[in-house]
């Protein structure tokens, strides 16, 4: 009979609708100790599969990849049955507190920190699409899909980690979830092709960071990014414009040069990880101010200090839990349940506490504590991911979770929502229509295949909704392919050869319309709310939608 490891838990470090992290201390049976972060699964969703399957995903992920700037996870355990997830320990501060420190003393970014900081994350970047793990065999293909201050963390030694990959996308042989009516990412960094549901890859991510970076140079938000080209055209020159840079005007032209590069509305246009790295390098090296390693040793480590403390009550601090005698929850348990997509409501971000050790260590026993109350979101949380309670909540996590340390802005976050990490505050929400999740393509775009007529790929979320009558036309060319995606989830494809007639509830419908190899993007309709019929014509002598409801 196995010894089962114990966990002292001292302190909650943060909180959110899916869960909560831990500062503990991992006691083994041959009397070795170490400080770890447990994330632990609140009890409401422990039975959910998509968001079990998805957290055990990201576990399994991260457990592949091996990078100084990727969080590392190192276990997963089982408490009462639930997931648990065990992290590296990180003491430090995200990006998004950072830049709310900064802004709060009226101080700027070091620029030469700050291009090690985005080099660093284009090197995890890199380095999670193009490695084969050490394992062996192929490439993992990680997309991250949710990169953003709050998902990049520094150190007060001078480490930079990539968190939550809980939304990623990868090519890997023991992934569960299957589900693909899921939208993926924060709407404030969102790229274009990703808004408007197209084909995803890697270059997402670079048009991520770059927004990032344009955040962290000027501590103010970019704000929302226009769909249509010519308005994200305009709103881009003013921005990078308005950016404040001071000395040699070379380098400042070059830093405007390579943020316009990676926020080009074109992701063919934009460079990928790799040559970011070399740009990046040659910037902070002619950058005249404080490099990451004096800028982590005191202005982050004040940050740090800076950081409320969490203090809710938490029943379990102070306690001592024992993982389950199984250790681990057997992948039966979930492998064989169907898919389902998510709850519209079931977004879910950490409210950051206090930033403390971040290492979750092997094993969790359980623990059922009586008069514990529900955990709610608190905050800048979206308060849609409501978390589960009642009179005993048993704590547990099998390392299936998809948690990822979100060591986070306010102090150190685990991020454990999966697949469904949406944002860290209502405004990074995405309220935006929900296109299906996109399949791992290979590194060769594919023709899209030919469909005939019009069919609905994703229904609308929305059943018991009232829907309109809406028929969609072509006229004066034609297409070869257009994707219809708003609502809530709703996508469809259709020739465009003859008229469509569909049923579409209220709210505005993006399309993406393919022609000879020519993607047009950012057109658009909307169907009026207690329409019972609509009639939309596409003109493609002026690109753009027409007509009416009833």
């Amino acid at each position: 009979m196995s010894v089962r490891r114990r966990f002292r838990i001292i302190k909650e470090i943060a909180e959110g609708g899916f869960g909560k992290v831990y500062l503990a201390e991992q006691i083994s049976a041959d009397g070795f100790s170490r400080i770890v972060a447990m994330k632990l699964l609140h009890a409401k969703w422990s039975t959910h599969d998509e968001i079990v399957m998805r957290t055990r995903d990201e576990a399994r992920l991260l457990g592949l990849i091996r990078h100084q700037h990727i969080v590392k996870v190192e276990d997963l355990s089982s408490l009462d049955g639930k997931c648990a997830i065990l992290m590296e320990y990180l003491e430090g501060v995200d990006l998004k507190w950072m830049m709310q420190f900064l802004k709060e003393r009226n101080e700027v970014f070091p620029r030469a920190a700050l291009f090690e900081i985005i080099l660093a994350a284009a090197s995890a970047l890199d380095a999670a699409y193009n490695s084969v793990p050490l394992q062996g065999g192929q490439p993992l293909k990680v997309i991250h899909r949710d990169i953003k201050p709050s998902n990049v963390f520094v150190t007060t030694n001078g480490a930079v980690k990539v968190l939550d990959f809980g939304t990623a996308r990868a090519n890997f042989a023991e992934r569960e979830a299957k589900t693909q009516a899921l939208a993926f990412g924060s709407q404030g960094y969102m790229a274009p092709e990703r808004m408007l549901g197209e084909e995803d890859s890697p270059k997402g991510d670079i048009f991520s960071l770059g927004i990032s970076l344009y955040e962290l140079l000027t501590l103010d938000s970019f704000g929302r990014i226009p769909p249509r080209p010519n308005k994200f055209a305009q709103k881009l020159d003013e921005r990078i414009a308005a950016v404040p840079l001071d000395g040699d005007p070379d380098w400042c032209a070059a830093v405007r040069k390579i943020l316009r590069e990676m926020l080009a509305y074109d992701p063919n246009d934009r460079p990928n990880a790799s040559q970011i790295l070399e740009v990046m390098e040659g910037l902070a090296q002619d950058a005249k101010d404080t490099g990451l390693r004096k800028f982590c040793r005191t202005q982050v480590a004040e940050a740090k200090a800076a950081l409320p403390d969490l203090e809710t009550g938490d029943p379990l601090v102070g306690n001592t839990i024992e993982e389950d005698a199984s250790g681990v929850i057997p992948r039966a348990d979930i492998a064989g349940r169907p898919d389902g997509p998510v709850s519209p409501g079931a977004s879910g971000s950490f409210r950051r506490g206090q930033t403390g050790p971040l290492s979750l260590g092997p094993g969790i026993g359980s623990a059922e504590i009586s008069g514990a109350s529900a955990i709610s979101p608190r905050g800048d949380d979206p308060p849609s991911a409501e978390a589960g309670g009642g009179r005993g909540v048993v704590v547990g996590l099998g390392f299936a979770a998809v948690v990822l340390l979100l060591l986070g802005g306010l102090g150190v976050v685990a991020v454990f929502a999966g697949g469904l990490y949406m944002a860290s505050a209502p405004a990074e929400v995405a309220t935006a229509p929900a296109p299906a999740a996109p399949k791992p393509q290979p590194d060769a775009p594919k023709p899209a295949p030919a469909v005939s007529g019009g069919q609905v790929v994703t229904p609308d979320r929305r059943a018991d909704g009232a829907k309109s009558k809406v028929t969609l036309e072509v006229a004066g060319g034609k297409v070869d392919k257009v994707v219809v995606s708003g609502g809530e989830g709703f996508k469809g494809e259709w020739d465009g050869k003859s008229a469509w007639t569909v049923g579409l509830g209220d709210g505005r419908y993006a399309t993406n319309v393919e022609m000879g190899g020519e993607k047009i993007r950012g057109l658009s309709f909307t169907v009026e709310p207690g329409a019972k019929a609509c009639t939309f014509q596409l003109t493609m002598a002026t690109k753009a939608w027409s007509g009416s409801c009833r």
